[in-house]
């Protein structure tokens, strides 16, 4: 099924950096061809580095971290980004779980989803969905059933539900890093939508969508493209989102 594929698709990310001197650019530069980034600008005095890249956000921001370089994701998209075409959605729920996850509507018409997500459970199964609602009042609980604008075919048969995202990965930290490509999602439809993760019974239906615990959940805003947002982030520490490269239990350690 196209919702749980992890395709190839290219984005444009858009970091502010520390950077004061050339050494500076050569570490960040050798970070990343490490990890495989071979399309990159960097500029020392605008503090930029614009990368383009299959390779998931937050493994990039972790690569350009590792030179002890303070980075921020700035501005993300398509490689020919076209009005509205970024949106970014930061999950909160039960037990410490937090996230963010970014969509991009590619040039060949599908939507990269890429996020990370702490605190889950491993072992297990755990879902991402688009809902209805962008209505937090009462948690999850306000967000409406699955977003599903598609009708029931002729035949009875539901096709795939737009809003169902699939599965994702849970490693021994609690962490889910994932990137995949959705032949439906459009980026313009869901904005305003919250974004759900909920974790499966085992008593699961064909859909995979009931008998699904929700545990953590955010609105989808609409996010600064490449070039798109030239301010620094924020005034008081220079990051503008939950640092996302550092879980909550490494946090904790560092503290």
């Amino acid at each position: 099924m196209a919702a749980d594929n992890v395709v190839d698709g290219k984005s444009k990310l858009e970091f502010d950096v520390n950077m004061t001197c050339g050494g500076c650019e050569a570490k960040v530069r050798e970070s990343l061809q490490k990890i495989g980034v071979q399309n990159m600008v960097i500029d020392v005095d605008k503090q930029s580095v614009v990368v383009e890249t299959e390779i998931p956000f937050t493994k990039v921001q972790e690569a350009i971290r590792s030179t002890g370089k303070v980075v921020v994701l700035k501005g993300f998209g398509p490689s020919a980004a076209q009005g509205v075409a970024a949106a970014v959605s930061e999950i909160f729920g039960q037990s410490g779980i937090m996230g963010v996850v970014r969509f991009t509507q590619g040039t060949d018409g599908a939507c990269i989803v890429d996020g990370v997500i702490d605190g889950l459970k491993q072992g297990q199964t755990h879902r991402l969905r688009i809902h209805e609602l962008g209505d937090l009042s009462n948690g999850c609980q306000s967000t409406g059933d699955v977003y599903d604008p598609h009708p029931i075919a002729s035949d009875g048969k539901r096709p795939r539900r737009y809003g169902s995202l699939g599965e994702i990965d849970v490693d021994n930290n609690g962490r889910s890093v994932f990137r995949r490509t959705n032949d439906i999602v459009k980026v313009w439809d869901i904005i305003g939508r919250s974004l759900v993760v909920c974790s499966e019974s085992s008593n699961k239906s064909h859909t995979g969508d009931k008998d699904c615990s929700r545990l953590a959940c955010g609105i989808i805003a609409r996010a600064s493209g490449v070039a798109q947002n030239p301010k620094r982030i924020c005034a008081c520490d220079g990051v503008s989102v939950w640092d996302e490269q550092n879980p909550p239990n490494l946090k904790k350690n560092e503290s």
